[in-house]
């Protein structure tokens, strides 16, 4: 097959170290297969291109086409880029991709705005960003059904969602799961400097940009509640520096933050934290619970079908919602090293259920070859 690969949207978050990871595992799979990458400039800033075989190409698309200024240009280039390669299928690793290819397009989904439109999410922001992100949704909906013909989502409910708010055949969704980046199973792991660890120090990490729906914002809210405890509770954030200095200014004691930091960190910033927290108020998947679970680090996250989906008995839940609730299970956790324990062998078990960086990407290349054979029978 000739693939084009797509990931010229995607610049930050785990949409794109999904991409990342998976460019990455084609190296060793379906060599035969002829590979043109499209890669945005934060993808190209993580892919060395010089380690890759002979049939991969790369393109750099220097601007997203979410970008209005510049989206008429880039959508030219895209095409003339099709029409020369004259690709089998091409695969973008996640949408909404603001570009139509003429060619059979398979697109991955994963916006979770789109497919809970009664999430609590909506009622944590103020009235006008409320209606500025319904509108935003109507936008990238548009985009969404009508730039491909096949979809890929990361777990079953989420491809019942997508087809029941969106009108979209179940037949033309398929599931790939997600998992843990594969640097995780890296024994040469990078390294990056954290402040010293206090003896009485329990850390919480939480890899994530600073989105509305990651519910970041709680933290302070617990903060009243934790100063109290003997412990000294610190969470570990990876968020740009201007949403730290808004939200956590007058806290910082309480917060270190590392800005964001590429995947290859991940792994050794795990190992330095003692627990996964994650007060999400949204999602279709997150790579963060496998990544504790490899990490052999419990978790505390939020009380809602998503998460218990994902994680089952292998978490403690808590009301995203509720600071005084979310502290008493953050303290809970501490002062119980059974329930520790407890959860990070459940963990150590539920991880067997997810696929691998490697069988991801075998999937994806199967779902690209099922439909392309499909498509030339027709």
């Amino acid at each position: 097959m000739k693939l084009i690969i797509n990931t010229s949207n995607l610049y930050v978050g785990g949409g794109l170290q999904v991409a990342i990871s998976f460019i990455n595992e084609l190296k060793t799979l379906q060599q035969d297969n002829e590979y043109h990458v499209f890669l945005s400039q934060a993808a190209s800033n993580q892919i060395e291109q010089e380690t890759f075989p002979n049939n991969f190409h790369f393109y750099l698309i220097e601007t997203s086409p979410s970008s209005l200024k510049t989206r008429k240009s880039i959508i030219q280039k895209l095409n003339e880029l099709e029409e020369k390669i004259a690709p089998n299928i091409v695969f973008s690793v996640f949408g909404p991709t603001f570009w139509r290819p003429k060619t059979v397009h398979v697109m991955g989904f994963a916006l979770p705005w789109l497919i809970n439109p009664d999430s609590s999410a909506f009622g944590q922001l103020p009235f006008i960003k409320r209606l500025k992100k319904r509108l935003e949704i109507l936008y990238k909906a548009h985009y969404v059904k009508n730039n491909a013909d096949y979809y890929v989502t990361e777990t079953e409910d989420t491809k019942e969602r997508l087809s029941t708010f969106h009108n979209i055949k179940e037949e033309n969704i398929f599931v790939v799961g997600n998992t843990y980046n594969a640097y995780f199973d890296t024994t040469n792991q990078k390294e990056i400097t954290l402040p010293q660890k206090e003896d009485s120090e329990f850390r919480l990490i939480t890899v994530s940009h600073n989105y509305p729906h990651k519910n970041l914002k709680v933290i302070k809210e617990l903060i009243p509640y934790l100063e109290k405890q003997s412990m000294r509770y610190k969470f570990v954030l990876t968020i740009d520096k201007e949403s730290y200095n808004t939200l956590f200014s007058e806290v910082s004691d309480y917060v270190i933050n590392l800005e964001p930091i590429s995947s290859d960190l991940c792994p050794f910033v795990y190992k330095e934290c003692d627990a996964l927290f994650l007060p999400t108020l949204l999602e279709c998947f997150t790579a963060s619970y496998p990544e504790a679970m490899k990490s052999q680090k419990p978790i505390l996250t939020s009380d809602l079908s998503f998460a218990h989906t994902l994680c089952q008995d292998a978490a403690l839940y808590f009301d995203p919602l509720n600071p005084k609730d979310i502290a008493d299970n953050i303290i809970k956790l501490f002062n119980n090293k059974s329930l520790q324990e407890e959860l990070v062998a459940k963990g150590t078990e539920r991880l067997k259920d997810f696929e691998t960086a490697e069988s991801r990407a075998r999937k994806y290349l199967e779902l690209c070859e099922q439909i392309y054979k499909k498509d030339n029978k027709q």
